[in-house]
């Protein structure tokens, strides 16, 4: 009996032990299929990154660069004396953007297509596209490009920055020196700060931190949340630290948006109905988007289509001919009819002589053979009065005027419409513009 009383507990635990590693010899087999088996792989990330890859874009800028080469730069005897010469090359800047709405609209940095004579955008899927900007404000380093494109494309869902939580993951897509469509992740890790420039200027203010890897190609890329809204838009690192990104809040571009896709600027076609967005959020990430008449009324449709939101009201509105009216209908039922019209001609060179001081005419392919321009379209100074604006901010005949204010001029239309939208009193109007094989920016205070 002792025998047998001793012997059973081990028998037992015998027995317990094979049955133990059969079990785990069976949980561990790979040819046994897991019907309720979790892809490990398969994160948040990936979702993100499948369902938003599509609508981030590789673009390439060419421009003109200045850059002041010392003829004996390693030479310390040299350097107090030897201001060196200024070599004017061209250059490929490349960064990254999005698309903005399937019409072919794409949002990106001002800075990565600033100063830009040419612009390609490249598709995910090898297309490449010539671009150009339609609008852009260097103060929020913010630009809007149009391509032409077959057929509609694959656009990203704009979020709302105004509920942003410290630490919430953010993935952030773009071109880091030219590897296309890397990806980097990390979190929210501050809010609401500013860039300051040497002289404690603000460059940049109210920009999203993040600690996710920005590197020089991704600007202009989104910064998107993990249900793949874009929350801003990729614009800065700091060189001298390391997982310092900032990204513009994706808020500051729905607001600028009206400006910015202006059909009196982009289609030269006056619509007398401005529009604007409120936005409400509902955790955790729903947007609800109502687009508000000038008169505060609530839209339920324009020319027969419902707005998503803001991008998508101004892209109706930018497909809407002179003369071809059409029908806005509010969310209480009541209707209202709005007739686009051509832009009203006007004395464009007078205003331009009384305001700036400049006399220009548009560029020709024989006007730029004869004065060897660089580029073929813009506006060729042919005049600048002493002590005008133009005069005072550099100015000079024979420079051709690129971009005025937020958006570029390219036809005498062009410059027409934004002289006539010039404010009576700004302070100050960014320009671009090319002088021979270099280019300029600067300022002129309008009168």
């Amino acid at each position: 009996m002792k025998c047998i009383s001793a012997s059973f507990p081990r028998l037992m635990l015998g027995v317990l032990i094979v049955s133990f590693c059969a079990i785990t010899a069976r949980a561990v087999d790979p040819q046994t299929p897991q019907p309720d088996a979790t892809n490990l792989r398969r994160t948040v990330i990936v979702d993100v990154v499948e369902k938003t890859k599509n609508a981030v874009v590789y673009i390439a800028a060419e421009k003109i660069i200045q850059q002041r080469v010392a003829a004996f730069p390693n030479d310390p005897f040299f350097q107090p004396f030897d201001p060196g010469q200024i070599r004017t090359y061209k250059s490929n800047s490349l960064g990254s953007g999005f698309i903005l709405h399937p019409d072919g609209y794409i949002a990106t940095n001002n800075h990565v297509v600033s100063q830009a004579t040419q612009i390609t955008v490249e598709l995910l899927d090898g297309r490449k596209l010539p671009a150009q900007v339609i609008s852009a404000d260097a103060q929020a380093d913010i630009a809007i490009l149009k391509v032409k494109t077959d057929s509609p494309l694959l656009a990203l869902e704009l979020g709302d920055s105004s509920d942003l939580m410290i630490g919430e993951p953010v993935i952030a897509v773009g071109n880091p020196m030219g590897f296309s469509h890397s990806v980097s992740t990390g979190i929210v890790s501050a809010n609401h700060r500013d860039l300051q420039g040497p002289n404690n200027e603000v460059l940049l203010g109210d920009l999203i931190q993040t600690d996710a890897a920005i590197n020089p190609g991704n600007s202009g890329g989104p910064l998107l949340n993990a249900y793949g809204q874009v929350i801003g838009i990729n614009t800065a690192i700091r060189k001298d630290a390391q997982n310092l990104g900032f990204a513009i809040q994706v808020n500051k571009l729905r607001d600028m948006v009206p400006d910015l896709m202006n059909p009196a600027q982009v289609t030269k076609v006056e619509i007398p109905f401005p529009l604007k967005e409120q936005r409400t959020v509902a955790p955790p990430s729903t947007v609800t988007t109502t687009i508000i008449s000038p008169d505060g009324k609530a839209i339920e449709t324009i020319a027969g289509e419902k707005p998503r939101d803001i991008v998508d009201a101004y892209s109706i509105l930018l497909k809407q001919k002179p003369e071809a009216s059409f029908e806005v209908i509010f969310a209480d039922g009541s209707k209202q009819s709005v007739t686009p019209a051509v832009v009203p001609p006007f004395d464009a060179m007078a205003e331009s002589q009384k305001r700036l001081g400049l006399v220009v005419e548009p560029v020709t392919e024989d006007l730029a053979s004869q004065y060897s321009l660089e580029v073929r379209d813009g506006m060729f100074v042919t005049k600048v009065m002493r002590d005008s604006p133009a005069f005072k901010a550099g100015i000079r005949p024979g420079d051709v005027v690129l971009q005025l204010g937020r958006f570029r001029v390219r036809t005498m239309e062009d410059y027409s419409s934004l002289m006539q939208i010039l404010p009576k009193s700004l302070g100050r109007v960014p320009f671009f513009l090319v002088r021979g094989d270099a280019t300029g920016r600067g300022f002129m205070a309008v009168n």
